[in-house]
Order: structure tokens, then sequence, then C-alpha cells
């Protein structure tokens, strides 16, 4: 059987929504199928996890991975916007560069 694969990747806090509708909108078309889903964030993005944190948003992030969603934040992100990474909620890994995470997958 096929794996629908897609990696996401988000740099900017603005278009949460959008790669959570996209990821979201995967899942509910994969119908049997199997599905691996892989969010890569960086940039001021991270900083859903920080100063811009969004209750909303972080509640369809957690859905997302218990729906087998993987999500990696950058740490070079992380520490330029000052978010202290043992804050960070445990549906999420940390990752030394995003950008590196992005090539590899």
């Amino acid at each position: 059987m096929n794996v629908l694969k897609v990696v996401l990747h988000i740099d900017e806090i603005n278009k949460w929504q959008m790669v959570l509708n996209n990821a979201q909108n995967l899942i509910n078309g994969a119908a049997n199928k199997k599905y691996d889903i892989k969010i890569i964030v960086n940039g001021n993005a991270v900083n859903l996890f920080g100063q811009e944190s969004d209750s909303n948003i972080l509640k369809q992030v957690d859905a997302l991975t218990k729906q087998k969603t993987e999500v990696f934040l950058c740490r070079n992100a992380l520490q330029g916007n000052g978010i202290n990474e043992v804050e960070l909620p445990s549906n999420v890994s940390v990752v030394p560069a995003g950008i590196i995470k992005l090539v590899e997958l």
C-alpha cells in the first residue's frame, strides 16, 4: 500500500492556520490510506510556542500530533526568539537546524 508523504514548512507565525488546515485536509482525504506528515517550524513561526502563543492553534497542533503528525522545531529559531526548550509541549521535537531537517526529509 502506498504511503502519502508530505513535509510542510512554516516560517511565518501568521501562516499556522493554513499549514494546519493542509495537514488536516490530507488526513481527512486519505481515507484508508497510510500517511506520513511532518511539519518543520523555523523563523518566527516558533513564537507560537513562546510570546505569541495561541491556545486554539496549539490545540490544533496537539490534535494533529495525536493523528501521527510529527512537528519539528528549529533550535536556532527557538534560541533566536528566546524560547526555552524545557517549556515546550512534549508533542513536538527539537532539531538542531530546521533547514537541515527539511533537506533530509
